[in-house]
């Protein structure tokens, strides 16, 4: 058996693998693990506590333009969500609101993450406690 010379393909190629079951997954992961190469996917860098405010606000912006010139309507809609859980997670996690749009607009968004079966537990977890926490300042 003759071993080919070179590093292992490895991370590299894992993204274009994917793309054949999930290219909208793919992509976000792909994005993630550009922004973060310690956390390689959009859950991950989404669900870790430790995910700096410097970093969600990458993941927003990057979830933000990839929502706008996605190539399909799952990449869009998937986007949409990432950068939604990108904001959710700066406002539990640090406290800080990175995002502009209205308490009104974010709690409809949020719901709609919490609502939504396809996406990961962590992250409708995530917009659960931040629909929380935008309620808790309302009445502060």
């Amino acid at each position: 058996m003759t071993k080919l010379a070179g590093p292992p393909l490895g991370n590299a190629f894992r993204w274009a693998l994917e793309a054949s079951t999930d290219p909208a997954r793919a992509m976000a992961d792909w994005l993630a693990g550009d922004i973060d190469p310690a956390r390689p996917t959009a859950l991950a860098l989404l669900a870790d506590p430790s995910t700096s405010v410097a970093t969600l606000r990458q993941a927003k912006s990057v979830y933000k333009t990839m929502r706008i010139v996605g190539e399909t309507v799952a990449a869009r809609r998937l986007a949409a969500r990432l950068y939604l859980a990108a904001i959710a997670a700066a406002l539990v996690r640090h406290g800080e609101r990175i995002s502009c749009q209205s308490d009104a607009a974010l709690q409809r968004a949020l719901t709609s993450l919490l609502d939504d079966t396809e996406m990961p537990d962590p992250l409708r977890d995530l917009a659960g406690t931040a629909l929380c926490v935008l309620r808790e300042r309302k009445s502060a």
